[in-house]
């Protein structure tokens, strides 16, 4: 792991780190001194590094193994998934952790966790309250992000798995099946499911939402979906 000059291209620190190869990508956080750190999924461990001299500055062993998901925020807590392998932990870090959390003080950092229901592929996401976390066979599960309560775990209606992230926005969130079936569903703690459209292809990547307009990349299309303006029909 290393940072970068992005105007020269110089390295500034690289650190080493005693892991198997990992898919997904640090998350910047901020530390309660108000300094940036980057927090990195991991099997032999994940862990909280400085991002100005690449230290660690916590870490916790036992995962699933070669993790996919990206690590998100909320307030001051981070959430780590994953589900390669026998153990497909969800985990609630708090951003003022420090030292082994292995070994150390867990109740103090680590506010809650469960041992399994992670998410193989799907980087989770969070929206208002709650943490939602989908797998590959599109079972979608809901947690309180402060308790880790568990207030559903339901299927999604659609076609093939899921390998693409969940985005959110207008107090709905959108899963993306492999088969092309984009499921919305209610940003709510209750399973509500509001519609399902077809794209009509496979479609592997993570929507993106920009402006009002959600874009999809299929296999052979890139698809825009937003509300038509007057301008727009002329």
């Amino acid at each position: 792991m290393g940072a970068y000059d992005i105007a020269s291209g110089r390295e500034i620190w690289k650190t080493a780190r005693d892991e198997y190869p990992t898919w997904g990508s640090p998350t910047i956080y901020a530390s309660p001194d108000g300094l940036p750190a980057i927090a990195v999924n991991g099997y032999k461990h994940t862990g909280g590094y400085d991002l100005r001299s690449g230290n660690p500055i916590w870490w916790l062993s036992g995962g699933g193994d070669i993790p996919v998901p990206t690590p998100v925020t909320s307030g001051d807590l981070i959430f780590f998934t994953s589900s390669h392998g026998p153990e497909q932990p969800i985990l609630a870090v708090r951003t003022t952790a420090r030292g082994d959390l292995t070994e150390g003080d867990e109740a103090e950092f680590l506010p809650w966790n469960h041992r399994h229901g992670g998410g193989n592929m799907q980087t989770p996401i969070v929206y208002g309250d709650y943490l939602f976390t989908s797998k590959d066979n599109g079972v979608l599960s809901c947690y309180r992000t402060s308790t880790g309560e568990l207030m559903f775990r339901e299927r999604m209606p659609a076609s093939g798995g899921f390998t693409a992230s969940p985005v959110g926005g207008d107090g709905k969130l959108y899963f993306t099946s492999e088969m092309g079936d984009v499921v919305v569903v209610e940003a709510a703690p209750e399973f509500e499911v509001l519609a399902v459209n077809e794209l009509g292809e496979v479609c592997m990547a993570t929507p993106a939402i920009s402006e009002g307009v959600i874009y999809f990349r299929t296999q052979h299309h890139l698809v825009a979906v937003g509300r038509r303006l007057e301008s727009d029909a002329h």
